[in-house]
């Protein structure tokens, strides 16, 4: 089922291509992401960029397919780290831990878009809808202080120990388009699926970008 969708996607992308009214894009961008439903943890920077397609049915309505490459996880760190992770890792008490769990993955999101002229020669674009998506590396980072003042360090692979690769989730957007060349635009990711136990994955992203 998730190699159907993803392929569905895809040929989604060719098929469109061959339309008079498709433009093509390329954007790049920064971001931040963490997780959701997993306690007190920091945002992590990271990157995103890709290209798509916008297809409009009218002057307004359309819709974007895009295939992009995203980094996401997040970063958390401080003292007395509970008895879940302790247990996890270590049977000695931690005094202080650091961690940081970076993921990347390929995501092809499809968003129903809404453009107008907010002067002759810029243009707001309005955009939702969702994305799925499929993990092809990461590294997850941690430094765990004992009380003892020992030191434990923990460098893996992120998608060890059961973590799921496949992810969904809700995309949605706001771009400011110049001469319907050059754009500037912010977005926000929300996973629905929980991809480690009950964590759902997070993202802001700001991204430049050029239409072809």
């Amino acid at each position: 089922m998730k190699k159907k969708l993803i392929t569905t996607l895809l040929l989604l992308l060719v098929c469109l291509s061959g339309y008079s009214q498709i433009s093509w894009n390329a954007k790049a961008g920064v971001n931040i992401s963490n997780v959701i439903n997993s306690g007190d943890v920091n945002f992590k920077p990271g990157y995103q960029f890709g290209v798509g397609m916008d297809y409009y049915f009218n002057d307004h309505w359309g819709i974007q397919p895009s295939i992009m490459l995203i980094s996401k996880g997040y970063k958390s760190k401080g003292d007395n780290f509970n008895s879940f992770y302790s247990a996890q890792y270590s049977n000695q008490e931690l005094k202080s831990f650091d961690l940081t769990d970076n993921k990347v993955y390929v995501e092809l999101p499809l968003l129903l878009t809404y453009r107008f002229d907010v002067s002759s020669k810029f243009k707001l674009i309005l955009s939702g809808g969702g994305y799925v998506s499929y993990g092809i590396a990461g590294k997850y980072k941690r430094t765990d202080t004992h009380l003892d003042g020992t030191t434990r360090k923990v460098n893996e692979d992120s998608f060890t120990k059961g973590v799921e690769k496949f992810d969904t989730g809700l995309a949605a957007g706001a771009t400011l388009e110049y001469k319907e060349k050059y754009s500037i635009g912010l977005s926000g990711d929300f996973g629905l699926k929980s991809t480690q136990s009950t964590f759902k994955n997070r993202t802001y992203g700001l991204s430049f970008g050029y239409r072809f």
